[in-house]
């Protein structure tokens, strides 16, 4: 059976694997993970630690499961396993297509025993390079998310960093069109965090931002918000579907195809954004009931709803799949 199967998450993206593997290990699965050395500094040190945990983890390991294409090698070369592979974005969207990634990025994916892709936009790509390519979106560990408890001041938040992978300018122009919206005396409280290389941009608009801070800490604030505002790419990003599963309403706009009809999201086009953020502000405790945001993510995005999909890969990559 798949449950037996012992896999080794080889690196992280977007806390995928370390997700999965919390899950897995609270439902009894044989999972671990290990970091890359690149996060812990990147030293000769650290490689070695790496290489040392990973010839530790290979005897009891059957599945490598590989987070972001371009890292396969070490799946492959004198710890060889069978493997799985996350698509995350930037190796399928781009580096797969570029001549200088291209051989690296083909031999991952074709050596892999299973592929999947995180987000829905992904999926031309990800099936051109792959056809048995699967769409398996990014857990969401819905027990380390606080409850929901709205401030005292009507709070709008901008959970994604401000940067072109969520939206650039059209994030920017949405940011404008909310404060312009809600006012600009002070009696909304709209947020962001201090992330990304247009995030000054923000400040000047109008967005006051928080500083960058640990998970749990960022977790806590979002919980605070009333209404929260998704980035402009189409597509739902973890700080999105945190803020769903707190029940805070989530507006979004223009999402792609490829997700659920019951997309819990107060869905509009990008030119009524403002007008979204104002109108949810006047209840938002009635657009919470709703939306049915946690039940949402608890179904479609929870890690262990997730889980059974998860095992199917491993036993694909496996070859034991009936």
């Amino acid at each position: 059976m798949s449950q037996g199967i012992r896999v080794t998450q080889l690196f992280d993206c977007a806390d995928v694997g370390k997700v999965f593997v919390r899950e897995g290990r609270r439902q009894g699965m044989p999972w671990k993970i290990i970091q890359g050395p690149w996060t812990r500094g990147g030293t000769k040190a650290a490689y070695y630690r790496f290489r040392l945990e990973q010839a530790l983890a290979y005897p009891r390991t059957q599945v490598w499961h590989v987070n972001m294409g371009g890292r396969a090698k070490w799946a492959r070369g004198s710890f060889a396993r069978p493997y799985a592979l996350t698509l995350h974005g930037t190796d399928i969207r781009e580096n797969y297509w570029q001549d200088q990634h291209h051989a690296v990025m083909k031999e991952d994916i074709d050596g892999a025993g299973h592929v999947w892709y995180t987000t829905p936009d992904l999926r031309e790509k990800a099936e051109r390079a792959r056809p048995d390519a699967e769409y398996l979106p990014a857990p969401v560990d819905m027990a380390e998310l606080p409850a929901w408890a709205p401030a005292p001041k009507p709070r709008v938040f901008f959970p994604s960093r401000w940067d072109a992978s969520k939206g650039g300018d059209a994030l920017l122009q949405t940011a404008a069109e909310v404060v312009a919206a809600v006012g600009s005396g002070g009696g909304v409280d709209v947020v962001g965090l201090n992330w990304g290389d247009r995030a000054d941009e923000a400040a000047r608009l109008g967005i006051r931002l928080l500083p960058q801070m640990p998970k749990e800490a960022f977790l806590r604030e979002l919980s605070t918000a009333h209404v929260a505002v998704g980035q402009i790419t189409g597509v739902l990003g973890l700080s999105e579907l945190q803020a769903m599963a707190i029940g805070v309403p989530t507006v979004f706009a223009d999402h792609i195809e490829g997700y659920p009809a019951d997309l819990a999201i107060i869905d509009v086009a990008r030119s009524e954004v403002g007008q979204a953020v104002r109108e949810a502000l006047v209840d938002p405790r009635a657009m919470s009931s709703r939306l049915g945001g946690p039940a949402y993510v608890r179904n479609n995005h929870g890690a262990a709803a997730l889980l059974p999909r998860l095992e199917a890969g491993y036993a694909k990559a496996l070859g034991t799949a009936a």
